[in-house]
């Protein structure tokens, strides 16, 4: 459960130390919506959905019985959606600041933190 709590933390930090010395002001976006700005214009549904599959990521994390794999994506995933979380309730949008150059997103390292999460405990899933 330590290293757990350890992991999530780790991401949660990572995001805004990093957004804090590699950050460009001219690529900050304020995403009142979910991941890929979707519910733009809905920031009351987004923040209750987002609430929502925090809560769902926690209950599986506590009451399935997930591998070691499986427990490293979760944690990766539960600190990015902590850290997205925290900045919607407090601000009301997340700071989304890595503009992809391929294609026109701006993302943060949370949403990072989720994707390869989903990504590690898809991989280590063994039923």
């Amino acid at each position: 459960m330590l290293q757990t709590i350890t992991i999530a933390a780790l991401c949660v930090n990572l995001e805004h130390i990093c957004r804090i010395f590699f950050s460009n002001p001219d690529s900050i976006v304020l995403n009142s919506g979910m991941a890929f700005s979707l519910l733009q214009d809905m920031p009351m549904l987004s923040s209750a959905l987002s609430y929502v599959a925090l809560a769902t990521i926690l209950a599986v994390f506590f009451l399935a019985d997930l591998n070691g794999g499986e427990r490293l994506g979760y944690s990766m995933i539960l600190g990015g959606a902590l850290s997205n979380c925290a900045e919607k309730f407090f601000l009301g949008y997340v700071i989304d600041w890595i503009p992809l150059p391929l294609i026109p997103l701006t993302i943060n390292i949370a949403d990072v933190e989720i994707s390869l999460g989903v990504l590690i405990a898809f991989l280590s899933f063994e039923r």
